[in-house]
């Protein structure tokens, strides 16, 4: 063989090494790139959480401290007024959520020694993760009577479904439902 062959099979060879290299790189940068963005959305969901959380439990033990007899005259406006809304979360005469949707606070019609807070346009990942509660308590804080999920379609005065506490129960309930509103009844 001619040292002209010898250095054409060389060069080829190097190249099939380099394409091969390449083809390794390309995949494994998008491994990282594809978990980057896991990891991202999962940290996100984790702090939206969190951040509704505390504004539900805010909003709650404001509640509790505003009207410690009488929940008949809670409004979204009353609390707003009285400073009992977090001023992030105000916007104009409405208490947004982290969301884009809504908090309502008002007196249960079932019970009026219990009051809800609901919030609306939860992502079903949100849903799940602050459906969760045992024995009143809950990520959103303690004294919760029950935990509510709404669709869409369901009229304000409807009962939603309510979930039993466990975080298969509440992340079944919110994909099967297509829950967009959660509904927190708080006991005094």
């Amino acid at each position: 063989m001619s040292n002209t062959a010898t250095a054409t099979l060389a060069r080829a060879a190097r190249r099939g090494v380099t394409l091969i290299e390449a083809i390794l790189f390309i995949s494994i940068a998008l491994g990282l790139i594809v978990g980057g963005i896991v990891l991202y959305n999962q940290a996100n969901t984790a702090s939206t959480t969190n951040d509704a959380a505390r504004n539900i439990n805010a909003l709650a033990s404001n509640v509790r401290a505003l009207y410690p007899n009488d929940f008949s005259t809670i409004s979204v406006a009353s609390m707003i007024t009285a400073n009992g809304v977090p001023q992030n979360l105000v916007n104009q005469n409405a208490i947004r959520n982290e969301f884009g949707g809504a908090y309502t606070i008002a007196v249960d019609p079932a019970n009026s020694n219990q009051f809800y807070i609901q919030t609306s346009n939860v992502p079903d990942a949100v849903c799940a993760r602050l459906g969760v509660f045992s024995a009143g308590q809950g990520i959103v804080g303690s004294g919760i009577a029950s935990i509510q999920a709404f669709s869409s379609a369901d009229p304000p005065a409807a009962v939603g479904t309510v979930f039993t506490g466990t975080l298969d129960d509440a992340a079944t309930k919110c994909a099967a439902d297509g829950a967009v509103a959660l509904r927190f009844i708080f006991t005094r």
